[in-house]
């Protein structure tokens, strides 16, 4: 049984309208929400931020509701509470981001197919729909070199953990490793006879991974630049793969670990690195079409987003056993997923999807919670989820770790 969630949806740029409100301008613009539930009707409204009295020299907003059953409250200048009794949608966070890079370099109207951020934050890589990247300080956004050279459009980038190698997969079918100072592609991986969907790099990066509409994962060796296994999964594409990052930087690569592959033909596997093996097999064929999948060893949770709208749980070391959860709020696509640590507790999982829902979830046999709503994108689509150490933002007294996240309108943000 798949939980339908309700939710609301709130105008993106809120932050203004609550800064003019501090600022202490009169009649400030009134933003708006919109509250959703399965076959329910929707609850459009308008709520108005109105400077309040400051206590203990803090500046207040109250937020007035004009309209539907919606519920408001101001929590601060990036943050508020929405909820909807009519419609039976509890209290959440929603935040806005901490920061927002603009890639100037990304060609107007494509966006931002993929995306990464260093191992200690200060730099961006980013790609779109002609055929290069660029590598941007994500403090300043300043831009800092081009990688060009791919025959085809760019889908997906990711930096090696030392932050100045770059790897790259395009519809070319071909991957690239890069020098982030420079430029300059020492190595190119060819093989795949269809365009690449995801890669990943295993441990230092002396081997990476690649997955591709021809239905293989494969592992290469980078100083060779030579193909070490090919994992033949199906005759449909390999939508997208997911390797935990086991927290070594300084040694340990020796192409092992276990990679998460989700196919359009509606399974999700979990691939032996050492073993050249497939351990275990979610889903069948034949199920909705699986598009971004997250893999959580540590706490051993497999988690897969569907063509559907849908999310779906599984406990990673019971592969017969049914999901522990699955749930979904609308029809539109799962694009991204990843699972959010934080301080205490298990971990949250993070969905994006194609109409730029943006959200954290608790979820548990007994259901699902939606606890915070990251408020950037309106509808444009989530390309991808990546998520860094952090503490800066708060659910009630858990800290969790950040999460970026880009879409089609250029810009990445940090949440």
């Amino acid at each position: 049984m798949v939980q339908a969630l309700g939710y609301i949806s709130v105008q993106p740029d809120w932050p203004t309208d609550v800064g003019n409100a501090l600022g202490g301008m009169e009649d400030a613009h009134a933003f708006w929400v919109s509250a959703y539930r399965h076959e329910r009707p929707s609850i459009h409204a308008n709520i108005r931020p109105v400077a309040a009295p400051s206590q203990g020299g803090a500046a207040l907003v109250r937020l007035d509701v004009e309209g539907g059953d919606v519920g408001a409250e101001y929590v601060g200048r990036r943050q508020l509470r929405l909820w909807s009794t009519a419609l039976g949608i509890p209290r959440a966070l929603y935040t806005a981001p901490q920061r927002t890079v603009a890639c100037s370099r990304i060609a107007r109207g494509t966006g931002v197919r993929g995306f990464d951020v260093s191992r200690y934050g200060g730099l961006i890589v980013a790609c779109g729909d002609d055929g290069a990247m660029d590598v941007y300080e994500a403090g300043s956004g300043e831009h800092r070199v081009r990688l060009e050279g791919h025959l085809g459009d760019v889908v997906c980038c990711q930096f090696f953990p030392s932050g100045q190698v770059v790897l790259s997969g395009a519809t070319d079918m071909r991957l690239k490793i890069w020098s982030a100072a420079d430029g300059t592609n020492p190595v190119t991986l060819t093989g795949h006879t269809a365009p690449i969907t995801d890669t990943a790099v295993v441990g230092i990066g002396k081997t990476v991974l690649s997955a591709a509409r021809d239905g293989t994962v494969r592992l290469w060796n980078c100083g060779a630049a030579s193909l070490v296994h090919a994992f033949e999964l199906s005759a449909g594409p390999v939508n997208a793969i997911h390797l935990p990052d086991r927290g070594s930087d300084d040694g340990g690569d020796d192409g092992g670990g276990v990679v998460a592959a989700a196919c359009e033909d509606g399974r999700v596997l979990l691939l032996d690195l050492d073993r050249r093996d497939t351990v275990a097999t979610f889903g069948a064929r034949g199920e909705t079409p699986k598009r971004a999948v997250a893999y959580d060893p540590a706490n051993a949770r497999l988690a897969a987003g569907l063509a559907d709208g849908s999310v779906v749980v599984w406990a990673s070391d019971s592969s017969d056993a049914p999901p522990i959860h699955a749930f979904r709020r609308g029809s539109s696509p799962v694009s991204a997923l990843r699972f959010v640590p934080r301080a205490a507790g298990a971990p949250l999982i993070c969905v994006g999807t194609e109409d730029g829902q943006l959200f954290l979830a608790a979820v548990a046999p007994s259901g699902v919670d939606v606890v915070e709503e990251l408020v950037a994108f309106d509808i444009n689509p989530i390309s991808q989820i990546r998520v860094t150490p952090a503490s800066a933002t708060l659910h009630g007294d858990a800290a969790r770790q950040s999460v970026w996240a880009a879409g089609q309108d250029g810009r990445v943000c940090r949440f």
